[in-house]
């Protein structure tokens, strides 16, 4: 007799199987956005384990680096600050049936502080 019943990857494990295609898919939607404003978006660094959340959906939040460079000839060229690397959360969301880029850099938070300031409509889920 056959097996017919097939299991489902996990939105982890479906999460982990993507994670490179959905943070380029994040960082490129990123990169032509205009923001932050005279700053091209040059790299991307992801080093960091995943946290996990839960609100309405799963919620996968990566620590990530991000380095920029000025536009040139824009106002930012002269400023040395502008070509640091900066802290980014890049936020995933699972839709059922696959993950999603939020579509937004969340700076100068860590994923447990955005957790800690959503009013705990977000609580991590280990």
């Amino acid at each position: 007799m056959r097996n017919w019943f097939r299991r489902r990857p996990s939105p982890r494990e479906e999460f982990a199987r993507h994670r490179q295609e959905l943070l380029q898919t994040w960082f490129a939607a990123l990169a032509v956005s205009g923001s932050p404003r005279g700053l091209n978006w040059v790299g991307v660094s992801d080093a960091a384990e995943v946290i996990w959340a839960k609100g309405l959906t799963e919620l996968a939040m990566i620590p990530v680096v991000v380095q920029f460079e000025p536009v040139a000839g824009g106002a930012m060229e002269d400023v040395p600050q502008a070509r640091e690397p900066r802290p980014v959360v890049a936020l995933f969301r699972w839709d059922r049936t696959r993950w999603v880029a939020d579509g937004r850099a969340y700076f100068n938070l860590t994923p447990r502080q955005m957790i800690e300031r959503s009013g705990g409509s977000w609580v991590e889920h280990i």
